[in-house]
């Protein structure tokens, strides 16, 4: 039950009537305060004359009128400030940087292990410098990573193992089928591309093409949903020694390949309009043209590359030009390569755009002595130019 019993309740009562007042009740705790209130009182008056007679009637300026006293905030009871909110994410770069380049493994002692430098077969270096390494098929090479995620490639696929046979363009049983791998390395297209005779080389992507480079043909866009292809720059009837779409790169409507025969005192590249293929301007580096060559999105300038001799090793450079007219915007060095039993022991190994304006470029070497086969993603060293 809820309710006392009355004779609890008297007795109670009796006990409260009988017992004298506590020094802290109530009553007495309001006596103090106002004792305390009329002696604040007497002393700040006291005080307010003194300073009077000091400034000789200045405080009343600071008083005239007869405004209310400022009032003093209530202690704050509001909860604690919310945390900050997280910091903004970094943008993701304006390419995507696809590891690739000239590698190779010797056996330097019979007994001994195998050493050397190679790329992973679609390794991409994400723009937090992460290494990730995607799932393609068997035989797939020339990778192209376009914005939205996919993957172009070209797979290649030997139709009769064990068979020995001379190689080249009219090599049988051979299959080279364009692929397009999308979320998940999914495989959402695949298309056999090859014709016998021709040579065959992807030399870039968009959204909506591959551009495939046929000996013979010239530069073909390849459309990738229904397969049908157009000529965009045919090859020449007279190359002149000039080896079109070598190394070639493509944005905005341009191209840009490198062009005459391998020369260590000269790189060559002419910028051409995709759509039939006028020069609108060539450009020299004084060096030999190295992989990874990238227009920046916008056309407007290429990354270039290349490497000349100093002494017994090779030093590599990286050249940003204007595509129009040919100005060098930037030249940096990015490190010394040292021959490695008969193999150049580093190199570029990808190139992307951050922005319009800088370009993330992949170095690396190896270690010495080198032990073992490294792969790029395992020395790679990312370095960063961008334009004056």
């Amino acid at each position: 039950m809820d309710a006392v019993p009355d004779d609890l309740a008297e007795l109670v009562h009796r006990a409260a009537r009988a017992t004298g007042p506590h020094p802290a009740d109530l009553a007495a705790i309001r006596r103090r305060a106002r004792a305390r209130r009329r002696r604040r009182g007497v002393t700040g008056a006291a005080g307010l004359v003194a300073l009077i007679a000091v400034t000789g009637g200045a405080v009343p300026l600071l008083v005239h009128g007869d405004r209310p006293a400022a009032t003093v905030a209530a202690p704050s009871t509001s909860p604690a400030a919310p945390d900050l909110p997280p910091p903004t994410p970094a943008p993701e770069p304006a390419q995507r940087l696809m590891l690739s380049g000239d590698g190779g493994t010797v056996r330097p002692h019979r007994a001994g292990p195998e050493i050397g430098l190679v790329g992973g077969v679609a390794d991409e270096l994400r723009g937090d410098g992460s290494v990730l390494r995607h799932r393609v098929p068997a035989g797939w090479e020339e990778t192209v990573a376009l914005p939205d995620g996919r993957l172009v490639g070209l797979k290649l696929t030997d139709l009769m193992p064990g068979v020995r046979r001379r190689d080249g363009p009219d090599v049988a049983g051979l299959s080279i089928r364009l692929m397009v791998l999308g979320a998940g390395d999914r495989v959402d297209i695949s298309r056999e591309v090859r014709v016998k005779g021709q040579g065959l080389k992807l030399a870039g992507a968009d959204a909506r093409y591959a551009y495939l480079v046929r000996d013979g043909v010239g530069l073909v866009a390849h459309e990738l949903a229904t397969g049908r292809e157009r000529t965009m720059i045919p090859a020449p009837r007279s190359a002149d020694g000039e080896l079109p779409f070598r190394e070639a790169a493509l944005a905005e409507g341009l191209v840009v390949s490198v062009t005459g025969p391998p020369d260590m005192t000269r790189c060559q590249l002419d910028v051409r309009r995709l759509a039939g293929g006028a020069r609108l301007s060539r450009l020299t580096v004084a060096g030999e043209c190295a992989p990874s060559i990238r227009l920046s999105p916008d056309g407007s300038l290429v990354a270039v590359p290349y490497r000349r001799p100093n002494g017994r090793n090779l030093d590599y450079r990286l050249a940003i030009l204007d595509t129009a007219t040919g100005q060098r915007r930037a030249d940096q060095p990015l490190g010394t390569a040292s021959p490695t039993y008969g193999m150049t022991g580093g190199g570029t190994w990808g190139a992307a755009w951050i922005d319009d304006t800088t370009v993330r470029v992949v170095w690396a070497h190896l270690p010495d002595p080198p032990r073992k086969v490294y792969s790029v993603a395992e020395l790679a060293r990312v370095l960063t130019v961008g334009v004056q």
